[in-house]
């Protein structure tokens, strides 16, 4: 079933938080028939970002094309996430004009300069209501969409995984509705790829990035396509959950497409 797929969201030790070879994620493409992915390694570029100046391009290339040569059974494309922040873009714009990609994913770690792992420890410990001081994290999302930056975007709701207790399965969708339809907006005005990410499930959540009723969302407005992805930093992370998650979208009416 999963030859039909590639895992669009993926890392290796060109990563700052990965330790894994190019060489590893293909063995592991193997034994699961799937596809093929596309590489998107880390790159950061506000000097406060944990993996600030880890990124190399050149060495990373070099590594990607001699690994692809050895997989020519597979479909393996060279790609990067972004993380975005406002007022970087010109940066990013540079970066990304002098550069080759088959697949540009932007993504938003941080609520306002604060990594979101961080926001969620200290809001939980202040109590901050957190029906609220989610804003500016979706507001960046839709910039991030409204840049033209970037064929795909990562993660929606990525705060969940970080919320303690879990929240109920519809948080996002009943207390951020407005945004989150901006967002989603933006995507189908845009052309932007909606990432379905099945990360949460290796965390012991039982939906994706985003939850099924941003995904109901979405297709109320129209959506019909995303890209499927599984955020791998290790072999054994590719196609976390794909075929559940495919059999679901499809229920849904919402068709997995290969970009790239």
């Amino acid at each position: 079933m999963l030859k039909a797929f590639l895992d669009h969201h993926t890392h290796s030790l060109f990563s700052w938080d990965s330790q894994c070879p190019i060489e590893d994620m293909i063995a592991s493409a193997r034994r699961q028939d799937l596809g093929g992915f596309i590489l998107t390694d880390h790159l950061e570029v506000h000097p406060g970002d944990r993996g600030y100046g880890y990124y190399d391009h050149e060495k990373r290339f070099e590594a990607f094309e001699t690994a692809r040569e050895l997989a020519p059974d597979l479909r393996l494309r060279f790609g990067i996430e972004v993380t975005h922040h406002p007022k970087h873009v010109d940066e990013i714009k540079t970066f990304l004009r002098s550069r080759r990609f088959s697949y540009v994913l932007g993504a938003v770690h941080d609520i306002g300069w604060e990594e979101v792992p961080k926001f969620m420890e200290r809001a939980e410990k202040e109590g901050d209501d957190l029906r609220e001081s989610l804003d500016p994290y979706f507001l960046d999302c839709l910039k991030l969409v409204e840049s033209n930056l970037y064929d795909g975007l990562a993660h929606l709701d990525f705060p969940k995984r970080y919320m303690k207790p879990r929240p109920a399965a519809d948080f996002f969708a009943q207390n951020y509705e407005r945004i989150i339809r901006s967002v989603l907006t933006a995507c189908l005005d845009m052309g932007v790829f909606l990432e379905v990410n099945t990360a949460p499930y290796r965390v012991g959540i039982q939906e994706p990035y985003p939850g099924w009723p941003i995904l109901a969302l979405y297709r109320r407005l129209g959506g019909r396509e995303v890209v499927l992805s599984s955020d791998a930093h290790r072999p054994e992370d590719l196609a976390t959950a794909f075929e559940a998650v495919v059999k679901e979208l499809s229920r849904m009416g919402i068709t997995v497409r290969n970009a790239g």
